[in-house]
């Protein structure tokens, strides 16, 4: 007899969820080691302890559930940490089609050749570091990156690890073994318009988007707004405004690959002084190394060029380096077979979105499944999926983690 998730019960869950951090402008705001973020994390582990799986955290505040004694292991995770005003599928959806996978192949009394576990990363959004938790459980995360990085409040890493009752210098320890792992799948949101637009349920993932992105600083001089004259300014906003105007002209010149501004300081921020100094994040993502490369020192020359025509100076501090990944043949084989048998329609895709999965890709067999988002949006209150598609992206994790672990 077919196994199948207790769509009830999922639908519950999320519900349950989307109200940690919860804003009354309808989206949520959980950044990672939020009050927010901690009291989803204390819920999940309520969750897994109450379903009869062993529940456990490590040092980087990652949250794992376990089914089954056996050495090897195929895992299910993603991610519990919003955006400051995102939506309730963006990784919440991943952890609990997880959390749903065990706990109804644990129901079912499935004989199963190898151990199932999920696992709720933390810090994938980049409110501290960028995929914190997965570059944590493959040892890629440097002590120095843990003490140099602070949220956009100023608020120290350590200090929110400590707050949250984790010490920073054991966060080594969060790093697994990978021969006992198998295979990690993810389930996600696709964050995008392809699958609705294609009337297409399922996406079966094939790459990940490589994410380069940088703090860029243009530091000029503060002066009296009404007594210093246009042409004796060295006003740092202005090169950072003619830098944005560039970097986008020569992406549209040069066709492959996005890039964006997303955050602008203008210091000292008064509306009578001239800007001494603006610091903007700079992040610009492909699927192949060379193209970012060339998009990296293309830019930078932008940059010097600005700052020498403006009488500025020009510098930039690398923030991620994410590298593009292509996904498991078989985990990607296993995926279509199973949507086949279900009668899911799917597509082959690239995610133009950052994952924990292309962290994972870099030392086991991963796979990623998409469910279309409505209106293709995402990162914002609006995030929505139809529930009959949620349904069958669920199913079809379900299904191909028994397959996994039936090998």
């Amino acid at each position: 007899m077919p196994v199948k998730i207790n769509a009830a019960r999922l639908k519950k869950n999320l519900e349950e969820l989307a109200g940690f951090g919860a804003l009354e402008t309808g989206g949520i705001a959980r950044e990672s080691f939020s009050a927010a973020d901690l009291a989803a994390k204390r819920w999940l582990m309520g969750k897994i302890k109450a379903a009869g799986l062993l529940a456990t955290s490590d040092a980087a505040g990652n949250v794992w559930g376990r089914l089954g004694d056996q050495n090897r292991a195929v895992v299910i995770g993603s991610h519990l940490d919003t955006v400051p005003e995102g939506g309730a599928f963006d990784g919440a959806l991943g952890v609990l089609a997880g959390l749903e996978c065990l706990q109804t192949i644990n129901e079912s009394e499935l004989p199963c050749n190898q151990a199932i576990e999920m696992v709720a990363f933390a810090g994938e959004e980049g409110a501290f570091l960028s995929f914190l938790g997965s570059r944590s459980m493959v040892g890629s995360l440097e002590t120095s990156e843990v003490l140099a990085a602070k949220n956009m409040k100023g608020v120290p890493l350590v200090s929110a690890m400590a707050d949250a009752g984790l010490d920073h210098r054991q966060i080594a320890s969060a790093r697994q073994d990978f021969s006992r792992i198998s295979a990690y799948l993810e389930l996600h949101i696709e964050q995008g318009p392809v699958l609705e637009a294609s009337n297409i349920p399922i996406g079966i993932v094939t790459d990940i988007v490589g994410i380069d992105s940088y703090w860029i600083s243009f530091l000029g001089e503060a002066n009296h707004a009404g007594t210093t004259p246009m042409d004796m300014r060295r006003d740092a906003l202005s090169g950072a405004t003619a830098f944005h105007r560039r970097i986008n002209a020569w992406i549209h010149s040069s066709p492959g690959g996005v890039v964006t501004v997303g955050n602008i300081d203008v210091n000292p921020g008064a509306f009578n002084i001239v800007p001494g100094r603006v610091r903007l994040t700079l992040e610009f993502r492909h699927t192949s190394v060379s193209r970012l490369q060339k998009m990296a020192s293309s830019f930078m020359e932008i940059g010097n060029a600005v700052a020498e025509e403006m009488g500025l100076i020009f510098k930039s501090e690398r923030l991620i380096w994410a590298p593009p990944v292509s996904l498991s043949d078989k985990i990607i084989d296993t995926i279509r077979q199973e949507a086949d048998a279900l009668g899911f329609a799917h597509r082959f895709m690239a995610s133009g979105a950052g994952h924990d999965a292309q962290i994972l890709a870099q030392k086991i067999k991963t796979g990623m499944i998409f469910v279309p988002s409505i209106g293709g949006k995402s990162h914002c209150p609006e995030e929505n999926t139809h529930w009959s598609d949620i349904e069958k992206g669920v199913q079809l994790l379900l299904n191909s983690v028994i397959k996994l672990i039936m090998a």
